[in-house]
């Protein structure tokens, strides 16, 4: 059941598998390249986070037109609450990246970053789930809506 989490989640669900993907990942770089790589997959994910803001932004538009059109309103609402739902998770990707840089020796800052890289994913796949269900009940509604 673990195996599911880590797929749909994205990421090792134990500290113990975290810090052996850590060490995979970063193997062979020193710690100034190191930390570069982790805090370029940070700034890669906060884009995507902006770029599917953006999406959920224009969804958000097809469900008050929905609403306003007669569809489904459970199917509407549901999914506007899903939207909402995805957004707060994308816009909590979209906070200062500081922290790690302020204090802590190297390899522990290191860590925090990619701990930071890893719990964005989460909150980047789980935000991306919600938009999806929420397009695909906006679907939904379209067709009972013509039908």
């Amino acid at each position: 059941m673990a195996h599911v989490f880590e797929r749909i989640l994205g990421i090792p669900l134990t500290r113990a598998r975290r810090d052996a993907l850590m060490a995979n990942t970063l193997s062979g770089r020193s710690g100034p390249d190191a930390a570069a790589y982790v805090l370029a997959g940070v700034q890669h994910n906060t884009e995507k986070a902006g770029a599917l803001l953006a999406a959920q932004g224009i969804f958000a538009i097809a469900c008050t037109y929905g609403l306003d059109h007669g569809w489904p309103r459970g199917l509407a609402i549901a999914a506007i609450l899903l939207l909402v739902a995805g957004a707060m998770l994308a816009m909590s990707m979209l906070r200062s990246t500081a922290a790690p840089f302020r204090h802590g020796e190297e390899d522990k800052r290191l860590k925090i970053m990619f701990d930071l890289l890893l719990l964005r994913m989460v909150r980047f796949n789980i935000a991306l789930y919600c938009t999806f269900l929420s397009v695909l009940l906006l679907g939904i509604a379209a067709i009972r809506f013509a039908y």
